[in-house]
């Protein structure tokens, strides 16, 4: 990647970014993590299961020793005691290198979780390149891995020497100690070096995790217009949603124009509003906004009102309070059923025969600041 395009890359990297680098088996790794969990293992190891392995060790080889006489074929035969050694040997390591794997096995998993990259595994020719290899061999990483070994190998020779000379007195001693006592005696040697090391090693794994992260996550910072394209990839261009948008508005349109000829009156303000009043006495508890619009979508209802022989009460305040306060489908609120009460007695009248002149009602002061325009 050239410098141009490092520049670029200033944006914290999305969610979708870190999964497709998961899919492909990029995330945060680091050897550390995975040194200080494989020395927890061989410290745990040493301590459970070194004694009982040395003991049985000591058992099979004696025992190698004593039947060495008797094996006419040299003991490698079908009924050997070699082979029956070398099988109990393997048996008796076989907890060891268990525990061994399994601490291997959690160094991975604390890092990353449970992951499974098939894209990580393909091979590809492209990672075959010479100029590369010498790249990663003589690159900063690896002159930064060297100085971590040597660092590594410093502190190491300077716990060794310092448990060493704490445990001079009972080294010189070893000459009057049976062979099990020499064994744990090293053994506890041992066990306090690494422990030592161990020490060390968590403050390092901890402090390189940290880097390897923020390392990461500088590799895959995005550019702006990475960003604007994943947007369009997973959320759609904005123009598409924008006219989705519009059509989803028309046809809910359609379907609300489609209610005006059911309406049993259409409330107007008479040019800005109209609301289209459906009221079923059987079934209804109050009456229902079945259509609603403005300016040209109002004319629209009140063309389709008149085509239909739907009546049309100018009440501009109660249109207005309608309009604001009530959506589609919705029963009329409680503080406007005294105002659409006259308005369904007056069509009812009309309707049979009585002629009669309709006042708007004056709304309460609570509706008329709901409606208020700023």
């Amino acid at each position: 990647m050239s410098e141009e395009d490092k520049s670029s890359k200033t944006e914290e990297p999305s969610e979708r970014k870190l999964e497709k680098a998961r899919e492909q088996g990029q995330v945060p790794k680091s050897r550390e993590v995975n040194n200080f969990f494989m020395l927890m293992g061989i410290i745990i190891a040493l301590a459970f299961t070194l004694p009982a392995m040395l003991a049985d060790l000591m058992n099979i080889m004696g025992g190698i020793l004593t039947h060495a006489a008797t094996q006419t074929d040299g003991g490698l035969g079908r009924n050997g005691f070699a082979e029956k050694a070398v099988y109990e040997m393997v048996i008796s390591t076989l907890p060891s290198m268990g525990l061994l794997l399994l601490f291997a096995i959690a160094g991975g998993f604390v890092q990353t979780g449970p992951l499974v990259a098939y894209e990580a595994i393909k091979p590809k020719l492209s990672r075959i390149s010479l100029l590369k290899g010498f790249g990663r061999l003589f690159g900063l990483k690896s002159v930064v891995e060297f100085l971590k070994s040597l660092a590594k190998m410093v502190v190491i020779g300077v716990v060794s020497a310092v448990v060493f000379y704490s445990y001079k007195v009972q080294m010189a001693q070893t000459t009057d100690y049976s062979i099990m006592g020499s064994v744990l005696l090293s053994q506890e040697i041992l066990i306090q070096i690494l422990l030592g090391v161990l020490a060390i090693a968590a403050l390092l794994a901890i402090m390189d995790y940290l880097y390897q992260r923020f390392e990461f996550m500088k590799e895959q910072r995005m550019s702006r217009q990475e960003l604007k394209d994943e947007f369009k990839d997973t959320q759609g261009d904005p123009f598409v949603k924008n006219r989705q948008r519009q059509l989803r508005m028309e046809r809910a349109r359609q379907r609300m124009m489609q209610e005006v000829p059911k309406a049993q009156v259409v409330v107007t303000n008479p040019t800005h509003f109209a609301v289209a009043l459906g009221y079923d006495r059987d079934n209804d508890a109050a009456p229902k906004v079945l259509a609603k619009g403005a300016d040209h979508v109002a004319q629209k209802i009140r063309e389709i009102a008149r085509e239909n022989g739907v009546p049309l009460v100018e009440d501009p305040p109660l249109a207005r309070a309608l309009y604001a306060m009530v959506e589609i489908n919705d029963e009329v609120p409680l503080e406007l059923y005294e105002a659409v009460a006259q308005v369904i007695s007056y069509i009812f009248a009309m309707g049979q025969g009585q002629k009669q002149a309709y006042k708007p009602k004056t709304l309460s002061e609570d509706v008329q600041k709901k409606i208020a325009t700023p």
